[in-house]
């Protein structure tokens, strides 16, 4: 159920709600706007799953601005990151020194070659979503029409970089979900987990995909709809902001009992309180 009364806004204003400066969210919003139909096509098909997508993969290219990944590693960096790819501790010999790193660290796994044949350094990590490896460059490209082995600049490229994005995150599976069926749920956790292997960078990752989803939808800030319920009587927990179990349930009732939702429902709850 949505949690909003909704006033639609658009997509533009959603990205560039999460962009690093202007003019990288009105490229950004100019790709996705070319391929708007082909992305509804690949999943990105209602508000929760868009927020989603805009969040995350605002946090992983840092606004939108990062499209190719950053391997200037220092000595100490490459200590701390790539720890296990330099067993003879040669950090000194690679620090500074992107594709030497990247044909090391990425060399042999992932589809790559070893480190002579400058895979690791041509399929490092691109787009929104930073693919990497050769394997994913050949399946993500057959995926969407572009040849990226043989081309795999293409996967910076925002409008391609969109495409491989959506497409991740629709067959991207966690606990028996995509990651985007876990955004239709609104759980964060579940989609940081499919994208990030952990929870690195979640509360970032929370806060834009929030910003996301009210500048799509203008929806009524959680903690607002947290007073408005009890003050009709409901118990949605802790007034903290965060949509939890008990926030959803107090809603759920909210919505069975007064047979309304979004706008309607905030109506009842306002006339109540």
């Amino acid at each position: 159920m949505s949690v909003a009364g909704r006033t639609k806004m658009s997509v533009k204003t959603a990205i560039m709600a999460v962009a690093a400066s202007a003019p990288v969210g009105e490229a950004a919003a100019s790709a996705w706007a070319a391929s708007a139909e082909t992305l509804r096509r690949l999943g990105a098909t209602n508000d929760e799953r868009l927020a989603a997508i805009f969040g995350q993969c605002a946090h992983e290219s840092g606004g939108f601005l990062h499209r190719f990944e950053n391997l200037n590693y220092s000595a100490a960096a490459l200590r701390r990151v790539f720890r296990k790819y330099f067993p003879a501790g040669d950090y000194d010999a690679f620090a500074r020194q992107p594709e030497k790193i990247a044909n090391r660290v990425y060399a042999s796994r992932m589809g790559n070659g070893p480190p002579a044949s400058g895979d690791g350094w041509r399929y490092r990590g691109r787009g929104y979503i930073q693919l990497t490896g050769k394997d994913n460059y050949t399946r993500f490209g057959a995926a969407i029409g572009v040849d990226l082995v043989r081309d795999p600049d293409r996967a910076a490229d925002p409008a391609v970089a969109w495409q491989i994005a959506v497409r991740y995150m629709a067959t991207r599976r966690r606990a028996g979900r995509t990651l985007l069926a876990w955004a239709d749920l609104r759980d964060d956790e579940m989609v940081t987990e499919g994208i990030n292997g952990g929870q690195h960078g979640l509360l970032d990752r929370q806060i834009r995909t929030a910003r996301a989803l009210r500048a799509l939808t203008g929806e009524i800030p959680v903690i607002e709809w947290q007073r408005l319920l009890l003050g009709a009587g409901f118990e949605p927990g802790p007034i903290d902001g965060l949509m939890g179990p008990k926030t959803r349930a107090a809603q759920a009732e909210a919505a069975a009992r007064f047979g309304a939702e979004g706008a309607a429902l905030l109506e009842h709850l306002r006339a109540v309180g």
